[in-house]
């Protein structure tokens, strides 16, 4: 054969290598129709790449150019690739399984009423061919078994082909799985009734292991009846025995693939859900049958003497029964005649938690099975809702008995490896171990919604037993401790039996606390295994938080204990988060101890960086709340230490700030933590939102406590404090300006201190009203804008990325603050309204010499926009009497970029402008209560309301996403509610404009959507209206959008 410039002979001895040149030019020549002969002349040559490649460009031409044959030729290619294959059955494999994929991409492109039945009649074919000719054909069909369901996995089939494809699988399943069997059993010798063919193919551990992979390609399919389903699934139980029988007695790995997909095979038929639906008590029992016999046992034992090879595969099909069958095994439990083998079973998934070794070390194994035992625990739940009390007494016995088993097997498995190898562990080992060690602890609780009392009870013993906490035996007992501290959050605070044993004043003086205060000497390992000990014990004391409360005579010994730990440095979170559980709930009973937890807040703010950050706001914030739960007058005294302290680190932070400008990062860094620690404290001073609420609603004891808080607040030593802070933030303020690069963090940290005592209650850190105002006021000409010589605001050079966060302070000053006593309401008023103008006024002139037109300005600054719209609603639903204050020129100011802000078809501009006009609509109609801002409010809506309404329309009409209409539907139904003449005359006026606000939308679509919209007074079905008068608008009628 001779195409264009191509020799076959070079090219075939090319392939034969094969060589670079000839890959390249092979996908080029299989696109040309003489590429059909190529392929025949390849697969005849004596050299296996070259048939390789002949059999590549058959598989090639079939799945590309199928329809350049005609009914003949594609009759007669079937003829040869039945051929072809048998003549490659015993030879190279690569070959073999590229015609079987020809073949089947061959059988898959036939048309549906083409060939009946031919999964059938390809095997008989491969044994016809086979006899006439003397060879075998076993290979060829298995081969072609296993790669027939994932050539149909990733062929698009039309429904016919579909239908038909259904049918031959079904009906060639039985034959199929026969043939696969016949291969999988070659390792037991001759296969009684076998055929030759497979006998000797099953001899070979390859093709064993190609035949389990098949059954699990097949399997996919699924299975018509549990007639053909239980003696498949017994023969690949019974195959598993074979394959564990012949490992125990090899000591080679040569079968690891086989087992692997054997197992792997298995697996899939036991975690088949709709096989345990249908068939759960046949197949239930034949597993447990299979599972109880002694070759589990034996073949797991021996895996765990081989470092645990192939152990995940032998225990797949025992953990995914257990996950599948959960149910049959609870309700076997009270069956006489399956309990022994659920028994057996349930020891079995013992004996998996309680593999050998440490997970994530040298064993991967004893994770697998954690998760049923939640399911279990689940199913044992219903069961005894369900079942009679008889039944139900003998599963929970039996049940109690499993989980004293699993109790053990999750400690011993959660304790640590030795200190050397935790040690000269890598980092994915510690990870590994500590993720089991979670999943340890979720089963740990598992364990105790059965066991209960009991459990807790036989750990407590335990750590008795102990006696006092050493590093002799230090993995056992910080394995219990951790046991312990997993079940905590179910363990009930009330629990009188067995806490008190735990939490004695002699337990805990000569068991559990005398582990605190050893130093850790000695080398890393008894280092790292003393303070894993010391971890346990901290632990255990935070988890149960809740049962300190009432018993301070224990809690004097404990606190101090666990507040040496805060020395440290890997035990600081441990310690932390106990103290923060015990001070939650204990804050009455540690008032005595007040003072010392002052101290101790004192002594971490002295520690510095050897006490993280974020621990250090949670030791503040926690003693602040133990102080706040004192008698008021108490307060001031208490916190007098700490305040004092962390006042004097302020003003050394900002001497070291000041000194060090040009190179200010660690001072900074340093006062924007002394920040932190003072709002973390001013969040733990902080009266609760339901004393606030009793007193706002006229609670007289809430509002007596409050009143007398004030006045003991008002003249108390913090006031020092308060007048030493303020002092404090002005300076870093001034500093801040000299920077060559101001610090947002820095700038953000000061006014959330401040914001943190802004509060409708009275607060021992607030600033008098007038001092707060005044330094949001200098702030703000720092970081946002200074009034210039002609009054004119001269900006900052990055005031848009700093004002949302000045914003946010007025509006915490505006909506929260309370008048001082010697200042009147409407004094206050007056003040606050200035400053909201002032920002008002600059966020305008800001915006407007962003970009050349407003709507550009906003939609680069859509932040800013947000901010100062939040702040205005803010004030309009809490205090909308500032705005009587604030110049009617300032608000039209700010209304001018509301009906930009609405043009701009972005979710942060468009949503909170939209909030805003909402409550400015609502407030200025005639039905809204009075106040001295309605006026104004009103004269607002007959200037501007015209500009919304067609915005708004504007919008739902097509110039905005579908997904804001909610917000434009909400915006439009308030100005019908509340202004509803307005609106209707208006928008009369607006829509007898054409092609307003859609050229879609034609003049009785708009009267339809007038005349509905203005009858409702119902919000959802205001929200309807609005969506369907949108689709119309945007010509969606008849799409899915219009559904």
């Amino acid at each position: 054969m001779a195409l264009e410039g191509f020799d076959l002979e070079s090219f075939a001895q090319a392939l034969s290598v094969p060589t670079q040149e000839a890959l390249a030019a092979l996908p080029e020549i299989q696109k040309r129709p003489e590429a059909w002969q190529l392929a025949f002349d390849l697969l005849a040559s004596n050299n296996s790449n070259c048939r390789f490649f002949g059999a590549h460009t058959l598989h090639a031409k079939i799945s590309r150019d199928w329809d350049t044959l005609d009914a003949e030729r594609q009759s007669a290619l079937r003829d040869e690739l039945i051929r072809l294959a048998v003549e490659n059955s015993g030879g190279a494999l690569n070959v073999l399984n590229k015609l079987s994929q020809a073949l089947a991409a061959y059988a898959l492109l036939m048309p549906a009423d083409a060939w009946d039945g031919f999964l059938n009649s390809v095997v008989t074919a491969l044994q016809k061919q086979a006899q006439n000719t003397g060879m075998s054909a076993g290979a060829a069909i298995v081969d072609f078994l296993e790669v027939f369901p994932e050539e149909l996995n990733r062929t698009a089939l039309a429904a016919a082909q579909q239908g038909r494809l259904v049918q031959d699988v079904k009906a060639a399943l039985p034959l199929v799985l026969q043939i696969l069997i016949s291969v999988v059993r070659g390792l037991e010798g001759s296969v009684r009734g076998g055929d030759a063919a497979f006998e000797q193919l099953g001899q070979s551990v390859v093709w064993r292991t190609r035949a389990w992979k098949a059954i699990q390609q097949w399997l996919q399919f699924g299975v018509p009846s549990d007639t053909l389903f239980v003696p498949l699934l017994d023969v690949c139980l019974q195959q598993l025995c074979v394959l564990a029988a012949h490992r125990l007695r090899s000591d080679g790995h040569d079968d690891d693939d086989e087992i692997q997909a054997a197992a792997a095979a298995a697996d899939d038929m036991v975690s088949n859900m709709k096989v345990a639906a249908k068939y759960s008590r046949s197949v239930g029992t034949l597993v447990l049958e299979h599972l109880g016999q002694k070759w589990v046992g034996q073949i797991l034992d021996h895996s765990a003497r081989d470092s645990g090879h192939d152990a995940r595969a032998w225990s797949a099909v025992a953990i995914s029964f257990g996950e599948t069958y959960t149910d049959f095994i609870v309700s076997g439990m009270a069956d006489a005649g399956l309990s022994e083998h659920v028994g057996a079973f349930l020891q079995l998934m013992v004996a998996l938690t309680r593999f050998p070794g440490h997970h994530g070390f040298d064993e991967d194994v004893s994770d697998q099975p954690l998760s049923f035992w939640y399911l279990l625990q689940e199913a044992l739940v219903d069961y005894e809702a369900e079942a009679e009390p008889g039944a139900a007494a003998a599963v929970a016995a039996a049940a109690r008995n499993t989980y004293a088993d699993v109790l053990r097997a999750l400690v011993a498995k959660s304790a640590f490896p030795a200190a050397a190898t935790w040690l000269a562990a890598d980092r994915d080992e510690r990870e590994r171990f500590a993720s089991y060690r979670r999943e340890v602890g979720d089963a740990l609780l598992n364990a105790y919604y059965v066991l209960r009392s009991d459990m807790l009870g036989a750990l407590v013993d335990e750590v008795h037993a102990l006696g006092a906490l050493t590093t002799a035996d230090w993995q056992h007992a910080e394995a219990l401790l951790f046991a312990l501290r997993s079940i905590g959050e179910a363990v009930p605070s009330d629990e009188a039996v067995h806490l008190p044993r735990l939490f004695a004043a002699d337990a805990l003086t000569q068991h559990l606390l005398p582990v605190l205060q050893v130093r850790a000497d000695g080398d890393r390992a008894s280092q790292w295994a003393l303070t894993s000990l010391k971890a346990g014990v901290i632990a255990v004391v935070g988890a149960y938080g809740d049962w300190w409360r009432g018993r301070g005579e224990l809690l004097a010994a404990v606190v101090p204990s666990v507040a040496t730990a805060l020395h440290e440095p890997a035990l600081v979170p441990t310690a932390v988060s106990a103290l923060r559980r015990i001070c939650d709930s204990c804050r009455d009973e540690l008032g005595v101890a007040a003072a010392s937890l002052v101290q101790l807040a004192c002594d971490v703010l002295g520690a510095g960086a050897a006490v993280p950050a974020r621990e250090q706001q949670r030791i503040f914030e926690a003693v602040a709340e133990v102080v706040l739960a004192q008698p008021p007058d108490t307060h001031a005294a208490a916190l007098l230490p700490l305040t004092s302290a962390l006042l004097a680190a302020l003003r050394v932070d900002v001497a070291r700030l000041e000194s060090s400008l040009s190179a200010s990062e660690p001072a900074v860094a340093a006062l924007i933590d002394h920040l932190r620690l003072v709002e973390a404290l001013a969040r733990g001073l902080q009266f609760g939102d339901d004393v606030e609420e009793h007193a706002l609603a006229g609670d007289a004891d809430a509002t007596s406590m409050l009143a007398y808080a004030a006045r003991c607040y008002q003249d108390s030593a913090l006031h020092e404090f308060r007048i030493g802070l303020l002092a404090v933030l002005d300076r870093a303020l001034v500093l801040l300006t000299a920077m060559s690069q101001p610090d947002d963090t820095l700038l953000e940290c000061m006014l959330a201190t401040v914001n943190s005592a802004v509060r409708r209650s009275p607060h021992a850190f607030a600033l008098p009203f007038a001092d707060s105002v005044a330094f949001v006021g200098r702030t703000w000409s720092v970081a946002v804008a200074r009034p210039g010589a002609d009054f004119a605001p001269v900006f900052s050079a990055r005031w848009a990325d700093q004002c949302p966060a000045l914003l946010q302070s007025i509006s915490q000053l505006a909506t929260v603050a309370v008048p001082d006593a010697e200042s009147t309401s409407d004094a206050t008023d007056r003040v606050l309204g200035s400053v909201l103008a002032r920002a008002i006024d600059d966020v305008c002139a800001g915006l407007a010499r962003e970009a050349a037109t407003l709507p550009v300005a906003i939609e680069q600054q859509p932040i800013v926009s947000e901010y100062v719209f939040d702040l205005c609603t803010r004030v309009l639903q809490t205090r909308p009497a500032l705005l009587a204050h604030v110049e009617h020129a300032t608000v039209a100011r700010l209304c001018t970029l509301s009906v930009h802000a609405l043009a701009v078809p972005n979710r942060l501009a468009l949503k909170p402008t939209a909030y805003f006009l909402t409550a400015l609509i609502r407030l200025s109609a005639t039905t809204a209560r009075p106040s001295p801002a309605t006026p104004l409010l009103a004269s607002l809506w007959s200037e501007f309301g015209p500009e919304w309404l067609r915005a708004t329309l504007q919008g739902i009409g097509g110039a905005h996403p579908r997904s804001l209409l909610p917000n434009l539907a909400e915006l439009l139904f308030a100005m019908v509610r509340h202004h509803l003449q307005s609106v209707k005359l208006w928008m009369a006026e607006l829509l007898a404009q054409p092609a307003f606000p859609s050229p879609h939308a034609d003049d009785a679509a708009k009267r339809q959507f007038v005349q509905h919209l203005l009858a409702t007074r119902s919000f959802v079905r205001a929200k309807a209206i609005v969506n369907e008068f949108s689709v119309c608008c945007r010509n969606l009628q008849g799409t899915a959008y219009a559904a």
